[in-house]
């Protein structure tokens, strides 16, 4: 009743859920890179552009041709009208200031748009005009003139994401109504509505398909629907009371939480199969409902608590990154398992206990092929117990050394598969324009005006000087390049007057005859309004974490050493993206080591032994690290989707770890021999542990066919590493308990039965006791009504 009355309310809190993908979000709120990029806006206003870019085509020579200015035209009219854009720059628009018989005069490049067609000479002329225009060349046009690109000033509202979805979609709709071809898309809004967009599609058809693929498998295993049923009991609670926290907390959805669908179905599935399997076999055994309901609970409650609280600490581990998505995934995805505790320990039991029903085939057979597989490995693992160990210790090795060779990179190109149109107009701003997106950086003059204090003027020149010289970044741009044109234009367009001003009131001039001529520009997107602060972009290639963390750290060095004298600050969306970057890098490696230290030491605690800890730990963490190593050889990196799939799957592969290691040492302490408790583990727990790994890399692969190449990695890796996991707890641990504990088949006592006296036998029946007979299985297990010693 209590469960059903938690389920009743959970959707209240529903209303508080909403997606939000903006850069800022990722952060936490006194990060210095959030606090400088909010400067940025208080200072100069929004600081996100879309961009749009287009080629001259194979039958031109050059944009200077109708149709291309014209489709230039067209759409920066859509932009220019759009109710989140606040600027546009474009060549149809571009105005270009210059003398005018001895008068300072800005006109537009284009006179007459709609003439084009007939008149040729003003092609012509507007593409002599702009070669002379440092303002546009390689900021808006390529110095070859055959691509240009449409830069749109985007409205910014914090903490929101819709309006950028918005206008995105609105423009990707006016493109195709309009029949363009071969137009590029990109800019921070386009890559969060591409985020956002995706993420929503995948969530919408990926986690059903997942949780069909999931129900099929449990139908096939378990021959029964009201056992299939009742599974799913389980992964729905879980997630409708996850989700009813995350409203509660009020936690966005985002592209990192999006895993948190196919977290819950995995720790769910793992359970509950446990709790099923568990079942059935005291069923099979002769016990009605009730009283395998009972047994159940009694064998299996202190090592699902046990799994449920290791799993909970290897996601608590991944709140050491500094990010806020990642660490209210981490809060939620902790929490998860202690609600898949309660569930699998209470409610489960409760419809458990009213299936009379017995599964016709399946796991639940004693001659079917999983039986025949579960029979053969006790005696397979003895046999090869050298190889198999042998192999192991080499898998560790390789693991270990491979490593330290993983490359983390969470460049955004990455998250979208190859040949996708994003990804593709990405690489083309990239090889034309340098990049989509630019640092930024705060020039601080110390005093109102400062901006036309020639001193400092010629200190931000030698600055942008410097950075262009840099071959990752591209033409740099701030409030110097508007003195120059205009001192130009003011000395009879001159080329020897592209020079800054001499004085304050020199400079003063200029600003003041430049804005008497009545241009679209107002600069203050490049000074604020106290003319205190200046702004400096420098476009930057999109390269790997790794290049951007050395490149900015190259600029932090020239600063440093040749422009200490001036007061800077690198901000803008390219240093919010790097941080993540670093971030990640960071969270990855020192979350994976926390969480390793807390589940050894929880092993370590569990089974009072030293040796039984490391020996359980093993099949847990190898997997993992041999499948980075065969993904860093295969030259992916990793990102966040993947740090999020360690902390994922190790918990499965800790919780199978624990059930057979706790299996085998009940046995033990039982009296029976090393071969005896293996093959006893083997055929209860690992048949749990071979029907969940089955059912959750059939559903998981399901994720191969998402929209990110983030979520196909997630579904490839999590099949991977639960495989190398099954196989670590079912081959490689018998074969190390074999060669540990000395016992070949057929022995029935061990003298290190009196060594193990020390580990405490909390996983036995409470009021009963087991009396195992090899050979028998599941039939001849019976029960007394001794208590249990």
């Amino acid at each position: 009743m209590l469960s059903l009355a938690l389920l009743a309310i959970a959707p209240l809190s529903y209303h508080n859920l909403y997606h939000d993908n903006s850069n800022e979000n990722f952060f936490l709120e006194n990060d210095p890179n959030l606090l400088a990029f909010y400067r940025l806006i208080d200072l100069f206003g929004d600081p996100e552009y879309l961009t749009v870019g287009l080629d001259a085509g194979p039958t031109h020579e050059d944009v200077f041709n109708a149709d291309s200015i014209q489709t230039i035209a067209s759409l920066t009219e859509f932009l220019e009208n759009h109710r989140y854009v606040s600027q546009v720059r474009s060549l149809s628009q571009y105005q270009y200031t210059h003398d005018d018989n001895g008068v300072l005069t800005t006109d537009d490049l284009f006179e007459d748009l709609e003439a084009l067609q007939e008149d040729p000479q003003a092609l012509e002329r507007a593409r002599s005009i702009i070669q002379g225009e440092d303002l546009a060349m390689d900021r808006l046009i390529t110095a070859d003139l055959k691509h240009s690109q449409i830069i749109a000033r985007t409205t910014y509202v914090r903490g929101e994401n819709r309006h950028k979805v918005e206008i995105v979609q609105e423009l990707l709709a006016f493109i195709e109504k309009q029949g363009y071809r071969d137009i590029q898309l990109s800019g921070n809004p386009t890559l969060s509505e591409r985020f956002e967009t995706l993420t929503k599609r995948d969530m919408a058809w990926l986690t059903p398909i997942m949780a069909a693929v999931i129900l099929c498998m449990l139908v096939l295993v378990f021959r029964s629907f009201t056992g299939t049923f009742s599974a799913l009991i389980v992964v729905i609670a879980a997630m409708t009371l996850i989700t009813s926290l995350q409203g509660l907390l009020r936690f966005p959805f985002t592209a990192v939480n999006s895993a948190l669908a196919p977290t819950v179905i995995i720790l769910s599935m793992g359970t509950a199969v446990h709790v099923l399997v568990e079942f059935f076999q005291f069923r099979r055994g002769g016990e009605p409902p009730l009283a395998a309901v009972q047994l159940t609970i009694a064998e299996l409650f202190f090592p699902v608590f046990f799994t449920c609280i290791t799993t909970s600490a290897g996601f608590i581990s991944l709140s050491v990154t500094h990010l806020k998505p990642v660490q209210e995934f981490a809060l939620l995805a902790a929490v998860a398992p202690m609600i898949i505790f309660l569930l699998c320990m209470s409610t489960l039991p409760v419809v458990l206990s009213y299936i009379r029903e017995l599964p016709g085939g399946g796991a639940g057979r004693s001659d079917s092929f999983i039986e025949r597989i579960l029979q053969s490995i006790p005696d397979l693992t003895w046999k090869w117990r050298y190889g198999l160990a042998t192999l192991g210790a080499v898998v560790t090795l390789f693991s270990l050394y491979s490593a330290s060779a993983i490359k983390v990179d969470s460049n955004v190109t990455n998250y979208f598969k190859k040949g996708t149109w994003v990804n593709e107009s990405i690489n083309w701003f990239n090889q034309h324009f340098k990049g989509i997106i630019s640092m930024q950086i705060i020039v601080d003059t110390g005093e109102v005006g400062g901006v036309k204090n020639p001193d400092i003027l010629r200190r931000v020149e030698a600055l942008q000087e410097a950075f262009d010289a840099f071959p990752e970044t591209g033409k740099s741009l701030s409030i110097v390049n508007f003195y120059k044109q205009i001192n130009r234009a003011l000395h009879e367009d001159q080329q020897q007057w592209f020079t800054l001003p001499d004085t304050r009131q020199m400079a003063a001039q200029l600003l003041l005859l430049y804005a008497n001529t009545g241009p679209n520009e107002d600069l203050s997107d490049l000074k604020d309004f106290n003319e205190q602060y200046l702004l400096l972009k420098i476009p930057v290639l999109n390269m790997d974490e790794s290049r951007t963390t050395r490149l900015i750290q190259q600029f932090d060095a020239l600063l440093e050493s040749r422009f200490a004298d001036l007061n800077l600050e690198l901000t803008g969306p390219l240093r919010m993206y790097n941080a993540q970057d670093v971030y990640i890098n960071h969270g990855m490696f020192q979350s994976f080591g926390i969480a390793i230290l807390i589940i050894g030491c929880c092993f370590i605690l569990l089974f009072r032994s030293l040796k039984y800890g490391i020996i359980a730990l093993l099949p847990s963490i190898v997997p993992i690290l041999a499948t980075a190593g065969l993904v860093s050889m295969a030259g992916i990196p990793m990102d966040l989707g993947t740090m999020i799939v360690g902390a994922m799957t190790i918990g499965l592969a800790v919780d199978d770890a624990i059930h057979l290691m706790s299996r085998y040492l009940c046995m033990r302490r039982r009296g029976l021999s090393v071969h005896e408790a293996i093959r006893h583990a083997v055929d209860t727990s690992g048949r749990a542990v071979l029907l969940t790994s089955i059912i959750l890399i059939s559903g998981f692969s399901v994720m191969l066919m998402g929209s990110f190449v983030s979520y196909t990695y997630m579904g490839l890796f999590t099949a991977m590493i639960m495989s190398f996991a099954l196989l670590g707890d079912l081959i490689l641990l018998p074969a190390l308990l074999y060669l540990l504990d000395h016992s070949p088949p057929g022995r029935k006592r061990e003298k290190q039965t009196q060594s193990l006296k020390t580990i405490p036998l909390k996983f036995r029946s409470l009021n009963a006791r087991w009396t195992y007979k090899p050979g028998a299985r599941d039939k001849a297990r019976s029960l007394s009504d001794k208590p249990g010693e």
